[in-house]
């Protein structure tokens, strides 16, 4: 019987090399759509070439909002948590608004 060949085993390194490979070929993908629109808009700059475009290019804008969405959601909700945190602490030391917080003292290292 002849033998089968198997392909090796994947390991981690394969797959951020695998990974590393993708984001490298969409970004040089985005840059290169990007560089392309602005020479289109720089070149000519009429109605007709702002509607070429903008038909050419708007699905780009939801995956952008998305990825954008993140890291503003994260810190609109850090923005709430530490407020909220703030006027625990108030609540705790029944501290007006005006009033610092009592800071802890940090022991100084030497």
């Amino acid at each position: 019987m002849i033998p089968i060949p198997q392909p090796p085993d994947s390991s981690t390194e394969d797959e951020i090399e695998s990974e590393t490979a993708v984001w490298g070929f969409l970004l040089a993908l985005f840059l290169f759509k990007l560089v392309t629109v602005v020479v289109i808009f720089w070149q000519l700059r009429t109605w007709e070439s702002g509607l070429i475009l903008g038909a050419t290019l708007w699905y780009f804008f939801p995956p952008l909002i998305l990825l954008a969405a993140g890291p503003v959601y994260f810190y609109y909700r850090l923005r709430k948590v530490r407020a909220r945190r703030e006027a625990l602490q108030r609540s705790e030391w029944m501290l007006d608004d005006e009033q610092p917080l009592p800071a802890l003292e940090q022991p100084k290292r030497s």
